[in-house]
Order: C-alpha cells, then structure tokens, then sequence
C-alpha cells in the first residue's frame, strides 16, 4: 500500500512538473514571439536575432515534453509533435532570411510560425 501512495505521489509530482515546464516553455516562447515582432516594427536585427534565440530554445524544450500528460487522444499527440517539427524548419527558415537581410521572406516565416503556434494552440486548449 506503501508502494502504491508512494507511486501515486511521485506522478502526481512529474504531472505538476510537466505542467510547470510547459507553462513556462510557452511563456519563453511568446517572449521570442514578441521580441522578434517587435524587431521587425522597429526596424531592429539584433531583437529579432534574440528572439530567435529565444524561441530555438524554448521550443528544444517544449520538444522533450511529454504532452500525453495534457492530451489523452493519441492522434492529438502525434500531431503536436509535427506541429513541433514544423515550428523548428520555421524557426530555421526565418533565422535563415534573417541572415541573408531578407526581411520579406522573414515577416512570411514569422507568419507560418504563428499559424503552427495557433495550430497547437487549438489542439491543446480546443480552440
């Protein structure tokens, strides 16, 4: 019986501690969301570097999470991971165009880059 408390307990805590690393994971996330927006309006390189920093860190993160924890259909799960995929290629392509000065092609990544944020955002919260 011991046992079982003891089980119940510890996943209780990993639960809580998923929860607490997504929560915190989406909120660096929107903290490179809008650094780099607000790099883009001020005509600023350096803040949209670092938000993409940002943002390739938060979502490494956010790829090492179990999001069963939150999302029971299996379905849901799988594609919450492509959706994690398609923000790296992303996150990937707009540093790219970033580079290269590019800042039409950027603003067009930055766009697909909120559509798969709101895509998951609709699976997770049922938008």
């Amino acid at each position: 019986m011991k046992k079982m408390i003891l089980a119940l307990a510890a996943t209780s805590v990993l639960a809580l501690a998923n929860d607490t690393t997504v929560s915190a994971t989406m909120s660096l996330m929107t903290q490179g969301m809008n650094q780099i927006q607000a790099g883009f309006l001020y005509s600023n390189k350096e803040d949209i570097a670092a938000g993409i920093t940002v943002l390739e860190n938060a979502n490494a993160i956010f790829a090492n999470v179990d999001v069963s924890h939150f999302i029971k259909n299996n379905n849901k799960v799988q594609v919450t991971h492509n959706i994690n995929k398609n923000v790296d290629k992303n996150i990937k392509a707009l540093k790219k165009a970033v580079v290269a000065d590019n800042y039409t092609d950027a603003t067009r990544e930055y766009g697909e880059l909120t559509a798969n944020c709101i895509a998951c955002h609709k699976i997770v919260r049922g938008w």
